[in-house]
């Protein structure tokens, strides 16, 4: 039987970390809902990686030098694989409107998402890009190669 494809995977989370470090106490916690990354999303987020641009140097006094540049930040990476998964969000902005506006469906523009995701707390940032590295395996750091 061939492949059948089924709606990606979802998970639910609590941000344990940001409510202790905010003293979220009473009420309802913080949650998130993040999905699972699609070929479209794979590809939106190799495009931080394509561009690499060669320069070679001639007749310098130490002989020729070559350099490769290539732009990275990581922070923008961690803004864009939580952009392209980040499903719904409950946490609110100081007029206690929900800070993330997504559709029925989960959608969000990248500009609103951009909007929101600029004013959250390095931390509270960081604990949702660790969800959804969960979520999304194969975004994980490769830390060294198995024996």
């Amino acid at each position: 039987m061939p492949i059948k494809l089924d709606v990606p995977i979802e998970k639910d989370f609590i941000l344990e970390k940001s409510d202790k470090l905010y003293d979220v106490a009473k009420g309802e916690p913080t949650r998130i809902t993040v999905r699972q990354a699609t070929q479209r999303d794979h590809e939106r987020r190799a495009a931080l990686f394509s561009q690499i641009i060669r320069e070679v140097a001639r007749d310098t006094a130490d002989g020729d030098t070559v350099r490769w540049i290539q732009r990275f930040s990581f922070e923008e990476l961690k803004r864009i694989e939580v952009m392209l998964t980040l499903k719904s969000c409950n946490i609110s902005g100081a007029n206690d409107k929900l800070l993330f506006n997504f559709s029925s469906d989960g959608k969000i523009s990248e500009e609103k998402f951009r909007q929101a995701w600029d004013v959250l707390p390095p931390a509270v940032a960081t604990e949702i890009h660790d969800c959804v590295l969960e979520v999304n395996v194969d975004w994980q750091p490769q830390l060294g190669e198995d024996s």
